[in-house]
C-alpha cells in the first residue's frame, strides 16, 4: 500500500490529475494529521484545513524516494505547517500590513516575509467581516488545482516594469480576445497554453512561461468572484490607457 502512494507522490508531481486524485483519496488523513496537530477536530470549512491542504500539495512537489514513505513525510510537513501558520497568527496580526505589490508586480518580495495570507489576516480583524479572508481561500482552492498556491505568488510576480506590463498584456488577451474553447482547455486541464498566448498575445514564450503562475492567478482573480483581491490587480486594465 505504501509503495503504491509513494508511486502515485512521484506522478502526481507531474501530472495535475493524478495530484488532484491523491489528494482526494487523502482527504481524511489531511484532516486527521490536522486535527491532531491543532489538538482539535478540524473540518473543510476551517482555515487550518486549507493550511494544511497547501503543505499536502507542497509535499507531492517536493517529495523524493529518499524522504522514505509519503505519507509520513507528508503528516511531518503539515504538522510543521500548522504549527508556523498558528505562530506567525500570533505574532502578525499588529504588525504585518497587506502587501500589494504581490499582486500588482513591483517592488521586492522579501518585503513580505509572511505571505499575503497572513497579512490578510489583519485585514480582516479591522473588518465587520472576513470577506476578503475567505476569497484568499477560495483562491486557494482554486489554484492548487493548478499545482500551486496562492501564498506562492510572493516568489513568481513580476518584479520589473517592463515585465509588469507584458504581462498585463498577456492577461488582457486571455480575458478579452481568447477563444473561448481555449479557455475552458485551461480551466479543464489547468495547464496554461503557452504557444498559443504567445502567438495571440505577442508576449515572448519565455516571459508567458515563466510568470505562467501569476498569470493563471491573474485570470482566475479577474474573471472570477473575487471583489476584494481583483482591487490589488486594478493595474491590468489601467495599462490599455497607456
Amino acid at each position: 500500500m505504501s509503495d503504491r502512494i509513494n508511486e502515485l507522490a512521484l506522478s502526481a508531481a507531474k501530472d495535475s490529475r493524478i495530484r488532484e486524485e491523491l489528494i482526494t483519496q487523502q482527504e481524511q488523513t489531511i484532516l486527521r494529521t490536522a486535527s491532531k496537530a491543532c489538538r482539535k477536530y478540524i473540518t473543510k470549512s476551517d482555515d487550518e484545513w486549507s493550511i494544511a491542504l497547501c503543505a499536502f500539495s507542497k509535499a507531492i512537489d517536493v517529495y523524493a524516494e529518499d524522504k522514505g514513505n509519503f505519507l509520513p513525510f507528508a503528516q511531518m510537513l503539515i504538522k510543521r505547517a500548522l504549527v508556523d501558520w498558528y505562530r506567525k497568527q500570533k505574532n502578525v496580526l499588529s504588525e504585518v500590513p497587506v502587501a500589494p505589490h504581490i499582486l500588482e508586480g513591483g517592488g521586492e518580495p522579501d518585503e513580505d516575509i509572511d505571505g499575503v495570507y497572513f497579512s490578510v489576516i489583519k485585514a480582516s480583524k479591522e473588518k465587520s467581516d472576513n470577506s476578503l479572508k475567505e476569497e484568499i481561500l477560495s483562491a486557494n482552492d482554486m489554484l492548487m488545482q493548478y499545482g500551486f498556491r496562492f501564498f506562492d505568488l510572493t516568489e513568481c510576480s513580476p518584479q520589473q516594469d517592463r515585465t509588469r506590463s507584458e504581462c498585463a498584456v498577456a492577461i488582457r488577451y486571455m480575458l478579452d480576445q481568447y477563444p473561448p474553447e481555449l479557455l475552458e482547455e485551461l480551466k479543464r486541464k489547468h495547464k496554461l497554453p503557452v504557444k498559443s498566448l504567445a502567438e495571440g498575445s505577442g508576449v515572448s514564450k519565455k516571459t508567458i512561461d515563466r510568470y505562467r503562475k501569476y498569470l493563471i492567478m491573474a485570470v482566475i482573480i479577474l474573471e472570477g468572484d473575487f471583489p476584494h483581491i481583483a482591487e490589488y490587480m486594478k493595474f491590468v486594465r489601467k495599462e490599455e490607457s497607456v
